[in-house]
């Protein structure tokens, strides 16, 4: 994480952080997003792809966790089943199998699946920059159509949602 955040202090608003980048790389190719020089893959970063749970029911899902691990997670499908079936929902399977959690909530686009999971199980998400880490709500994170409240040197490091109780539906 530090080395990330080191490349991303380093290189400004021409470098981006990319897992999955399948939005990223098609704004880049369409030109909806000018000036990115340099992708920084956080792929490898230990422990951010993991999917747990607390003992206050609250699930912690790493940004790296993709949607195909959610679909597949026993604990997600046992525990949060509209979390599986969102997920099931996201895309093409090239899709599920490549794009993540963290980077469907970095995007901010409101017509995604991720999107409205977050509001509506008043999620909350870490971030990492510079200055040490913070946590906001995801209301709070995000901002507009688009916008979170990442800053440029900043890092997605985990989200977390309280287990829907059992008078909940979806």
């Amino acid at each position: 994480i530090d080395e990330a955040l080191h490349a991303l202090a380093e290189k400004g608003e021409r470098a981006r952080i990319v897992a999955g980048a399948t939005d990223l790389i098609l704004e880049i190719e369409r030109g909806v997003r000018k000036g990115i020089e340099i992708l920084i893959d956080v792929t490898r970063i230990p422990r951010l792809d993991q999917i747990s749970i607390d003992e206050d029911d609250v699930i912690h899902l790493g940004p790296l966790v993709t949607h195909n691990h959610c679909v597949e997670s026993r604990l997600i499908r046992a525990r949060a089943y509209p979390l599986a079936r969102a997920a099931w929902e996201v895309g093409a399977p090239q899709i599920r199998n490549r794009g993540t959690v963290g980077g469907s909530l970095a995007h901010a686009d409101p017509a995604a699946e991720w999107t409205a999971l977050a509001l509506a199980l008043d999620a909350e998400c870490d971030i990492a920059g510079p200055s040490g880490t913070r946590t906001v709500t995801a209301r709070d994170f995000l901002v507009s159509t688009f916008m979170t409240a990442l800053e440029p040197d900043e890092l997605l490091t985990a989200v977390r949602m309280r287990v829907p109780n059992g008078r909940t539906g979806s």
